[in-house]
């Protein structure tokens, strides 16, 4: 039995530093900023394996799992809890539609630091009034530098929940 040992040059070897999660706020001074007063009801489901590969299909959106994390509002509209990749981390975000199926606002949950343009009023402000349909997510808001990943990964996501508002919510 023999043994070899291999010395690796200082400039091979690299160092990568992880990032660090932020949280933003929490889920409910979320909701609270996107539905004042409003009474939630947890409506959690999942969709079909038929209707996932459909979403995925025809809405040309990545999608990482087929449970929605859901809330009805009783007042009228939906809230929808959902993650997407950023560069390095997962970010975390809510979607409120309105009743007539168009996005109220977005929040941002959990993001990575020194990531965290997603976060701007301005930004999150271009997805209010969206509704779901064949919209390019790349054209439809404006990438942020800096944080392109994480920007053209929560647009794909808003449409995606904007797909399922309108074509897979439970009866």
């Amino acid at each position: 039995m023999y043994s070899r040992f291999l010395l690796v040059p200082a400039a091979a070897v690299v160092f990568v530093q992880p990032a660090v999660a932020l949280d933003i706020q929490t889920l409910a001074a979320a909701q609270q900023r996107l539905f004042p007063g409003a009474t939630l009801v947890p409506a959690d489901f999942s969709l079909s394996p038929e209707n996932f590969e459909r979403l995925k299909r025809i809405y040309q959106v990545p999608a990482l799992r087929p449970a929605v994390k859901a809330w009805r509002v009783a007042e009228g509209g939906w809230l929808f809890l959902d993650q997407v990749y950023g560069l390095n981390d997962i970010v975390t975000y809510l979607v409120a539609v309105n009743a007539d199926g168009a996005v109220k606002g977005i929040e941002i949950l959990v993001c990575a630091e020194g990531y965290c343009g997603v976060t701007l009023p301005e930004w999150r402000a271009e997805f209010v009034g969206k509704t779901h349909g064949k919209w390019h997510p790349s054209e439809a808001v404006t990438n942020i530098s800096g944080t392109t990943l994480s920007s053209t990964h929560i647009a794909e996501g808003v449409k995606k929940i904007l797909a399922i508002h309108a074509r897979f919510l439970p009866n």
